[in-house]
């Protein structure tokens, strides 16, 4: 039983993503894995995620799911975005009182609280055309 207890217990450590601070490395760690999440937290409580798994990108929102494929264009624009919302993480943001972005793969959790408003995020899904 204690045998059964503690491997049980080894498998959770190593299933959860460990949180690691908003860096180029840190987040170029988990793109490498090419398999990730890209999730926005509004203040209201409603998620809306980029999943990318090889080439391929699934759109998760209050909406239906959407997935198809990605494209080189739109990887460098997502890109584009993780970067301008990384040079804009405040932590003086509390991600309780402010939207913020996380992003994950299996290994590792980045959590980054920009001071940017939440439409820059509709702008980038709209370019996408995921809405």
């Amino acid at each position: 039983m204690l045998r059964t207890l503690l491997f049980l217990s080894f498998i959770f450590i190593l299933g959860c993503a460990r949180t690691v601070e908003p860096s180029v490395d840190n987040i170029n760690r988990i793109f490498a894995s090419k398999d990730f999440t890209f999730e926005f937290n509004r203040l209201n409580g409603k998620k809306e995620s980029l999943s990318f798994r090889s080439d391929f990108l699934v759109y998760k929102s209050d909406k239906p799911t959407y997935r198809r494929e990605v494209s080189y264009d739109e990887v460098l624009l997502i890109n584009d975005y993780i970067k301008k919302i990384l040079s804009l993480h405040s932590n003086t943001l509390d991600p309780n009182t402010s939207s913020y972005y996380v992003i994950e793969n299996t290994a590792y959790k980045v959590i980054i609280t920009p001071n940017l408003e939440d439409l820059y995020f509709d702008a980038l899904i709209l370019t996408l055309k995921l809405k």
